[in-house]
């Protein structure tokens, strides 16, 4: 029975997803990330050469390769794409909250508990099908300009950056839970993404933060030894993030 009632959830909120476009709207950024960033990396150092020159200032400018593309997508990824996600997941269930909806089905036999797992499964699905896109976009494009994709390489990067996402999105949707307002929401998500940043620096206690995944790319790209405390702090919010939002959403009182 359960089981049943978690999949007609799961099923309503990618609905809803569609119907918001905010499925769509990921989609795209993914795709849009992933066509500008092979080409920015194959593009820009040429004309950024050839604005010096016409200034009388000459520089060697070394020739482009799929690890700068590879790296100027992960940058835009983590940079605006973060944002965007932020964006789009603060009213994932402060929204229903605010305009009555969450009110109205718990009314029937909902369990809270797979009402709030619905909402984390249901955005984590688009999350990882509009990564899925973006993927495919940055091989096409990669190969095109540079004519070799490092399908091993980057596939590992991609599973790293996807969890920094999951560590950013989960944080987000357990404040929408936490809170009453969307806004609220993202401002308090934007704030903690500034300050699990801002801790990464602090030296060897500064691993722990989730941050430093997207420094661990770097050790994937060299094929270095790769820091295991960013990958267990992240699992660890990850957890906290969907029991605490349970037990916060079990005792709330509309």
């Amino acid at each position: 029975m359960k089981t049943n009632q978690f999949g007609v959830l799961i099923h309503k909120e990618l609905i809803e997803q569609i119907r918001s476009r905010r499925f769509i709207i990921l989609i795209v950024v993914f795709i849009f990330f992933g066509i500008t960033s092979p080409l920015l990396a194959k593009y820009l150092p040429a004309m950024l050469s050839s604005m010096m020159k016409n200034q009388n200032i000459y520089i060697t400018v070394s020739e482009s390769t799929w690890k700068d593309a590879i790296a100027q997508y992960t940058k835009n990824i983590s940079q605006l794409g973060v944002f965007i996600l932020i964006l789009l997941n603060m009213g994932t269930v402060a929204k229903e909250k605010e305009i009555g909806t969450a009110v109205f089905l718990l009314v029937k036999p909902v369990s809270r508990n797979l009402f709030i797992l619905s909402k984390f499964s249901s955005q984590l699905i688009v999350l990882f099908v509009s990564m899925v896109a973006g993927y495919f976009t940055v091989a096409f494009y990669i190969t095109v300009f540079f004519g070799s994709f490092p399908i091993i390489v980057f596939t590992k990067i991609e599973v790293v950056v996807l969890l920094y996402l999951i560590v950013i999105q989960f944080i987000t949707i357990f404040y929408s839970i936490l809170v009453k307002t969307s806004l609220l929401a993202g401002i308090l998500a934007l704030g903690t993404t500034f300050l699990l940043g801002g801790i990464s620096m602090l030296g060897k206690a500064g691993l722990y933060s989730p941050t430093n995944l997207l420094g661990e790319t770097q050790c994937i790209i060299k094929e270095s030894t790769m820091n295991w405390q960013p990958f267990v702090c992240s699992a660890i919010i990850l957890v906290c993030c969907v029991t605490f939002s349970q037990k916060f959403f079990r005792n709330w009182e509309n």
